[in-house]
């Protein structure tokens, strides 16, 4: 009898040894090989870029965060860290509060993207292509005000096509482009109301 006893204090020494060595290595391995973050980005490299870089070149700019739909609010606030520590032009900051407005409503945060949007409208002299219309149709859509949202949709479709209205390809060949631009987006808003922005630019289906 004593020698069993014996031999299971031994076998259980034996596993508390092996289960401490075992976890010691684990830990060991854990902090040998750290797990990169899956939204981390050189914060530095980025605040260096252009304005238009930044904003349209989707493999050095905030698009590349926002590659990985897991990463779509650190992408706004880099936006917004980015024009607040950069000096940028009245267009590149539109630009840029649109694109915030946009993530932040992709993230459900739709106080806060109403609240941007508002600062992306164009001064009415300089908005020719109803521009001012879809961002009121946005806000509308956000607000969940069907009303308005209509409202501003029988406006931009009346926006009429300026004169010389011609677009080409490279080549000197006709393109054919909707006008007015964005009208397909606010007929999405309105056929998939009551869904969320996200469902509508992922191609909503109404309910």
């Amino acid at each position: 009898m004593r020698s069993t006893i014996k031999e299971i204090m031994t076998y259980n020494t034996f596993l508390s040894s092996w289960f401490l060595a075992f976890t010691l290595l684990s830990l060991s391995v854990a902090k040998a090989a750290p797990v990169e973050p899956e939204c981390s980005y050189d914060k530095e490299k980025m605040l260096k870029l252009s304005p238009r870089a930044f904003d349209q070149n989707y493999d050095e700019g905030w698009p590349s965060l926002a590659k990985n739909g897991e990463c779509l609010k650190p992408a706004a606030d880099l936006i917004h860290l980015y024009y607040t520590k950069n000096k940028v032009s009245e267009g590149a900051m539109r630009t840029l509060v649109w694109h915030e407005g946009q993530l932040r409503a992709e993230t459900r945060q739709y106080q806060r993207a109403i609240e941007l949007m508002e600062k992306a409208t164009k001064p009415a002299e300089q908005d020719n292509s109803g521009w001012n219309h879809y961002v009121n149709a946005t806000i509308a859509f956000l607000e969940s005000d069907l009303n308005k949202l209509k409202a501003y949709r029988e406006k931009l479709a009346m926006v009429p096509k300026p004169a010389g209205f011609n677009p080409r390809d490279a080549e000197g060949n006709p393109v054919d482009v909707p006008w007015p631009p964005n009208l397909n987006i606010v007929d999405s808003f309105i056929r998939c109301f009551g869904q969320t922005y996200a469902e509508v630019y992922a191609g909503c289906s109404k309910k």
